[in-house]
């Protein structure tokens, strides 16, 4: 049985070295979390990622998306959002990693059983796909409450012209592009906001997808300690 597949079976219980790799995973996205890198740091640690602890074969789509991530968006640049979380340069990336660390911690409760931690791993970090290219960087004159004069600053902005199918459908449709994700990974990504946004009638799929998937329930909750309790 090759690497990938005892990976894939990460918090069965049976596979100890398995389930020792995920954990010191999430301990190393944590420590290397605590100091902010440049874009092309965090775009080597998401490929090593894939590399090491996944093992992904050399065909596997996963690096054409991670080509395309580096040379072609600003994945590893974007913030998370224009004022809450990750409110900065790198804020995108940085957020994606510690959902999977949080999700890598989760796991062996919320989705106790057979878990791929592949798909797991790729619902994590791309789960707000897309949140790229959705910012622009404005400027505007503040006064400075300490020195009072009135400076410039830069702040972030969603693009006018940015048109999506919204947060949950445009962030699984786009990584659909590359990978095709099972449906129990593809509603976490569509559910992963929860109730912050939900139409009356999108109520009633949303509890179908909570009842039906352990993954959309998984998701949302490592997205909300990451960026509401954790703030990143």
């Amino acid at each position: 049985m090759n690497q990938k597949k005892n990976l894939n079976a990460l918090f069965v219980g049976e596979n100890t070295d398995a389930n020792s790799a995920a954990m010191t995973l999430a301990e190393n996205i944590e420590q290397f979390l605590l100091a902010e890198k440049t874009a092309g740091e965090y775009a080597a640690f998401v490929r090593n990622i894939f590399k090491e602890t996944i093992a992904a074969p050399a065909d596997d789509p996963v690096w054409k998306l991670l080509d395309y991530l580096e040379s072609d968006t600003d994945f590893y640049t974007a913030p998370a959002s224009t004022r809450f979380h990750g409110s900065k340069k790198h804020g995108l990336v940085m957020h994606s990693l510690l959902v999977l660390a949080k999700g890598i911690k989760f796991a062996p409760t919320m989705l106790a059983g057979n878990v791929e931690i592949y798909f797991l791993t790729l619902s994590c970090l791309f789960h707000d796909f897309c949140k790229i290219g959705m910012y622009e960087i404005k400027v505007r004159n503040s006064k400075n409450e300490k020195t009072g004069s009135w400076e410039d600053v830069q702040f972030y902005k969603v693009k006018e012209e940015y048109l999506s199918f919204g947060h949950g459908v445009e962030s699984m449709l786009r990584l659909n592009k590359y990978i095709a994700m099972p449906e129990p990974w593809n509603h976490a990504i569509r559910w992963h906001m929860g109730a912050y946004d939900l139409s009356y009638l999108d109520k009633f799929s949303y509890e179908k997808a909570l009842a039906t998937y352990k993954e959309v329930l998984f998701l949302h909750t490592a997205d909300m300690q990451a960026g509401l309790i954790d703030g990143v």
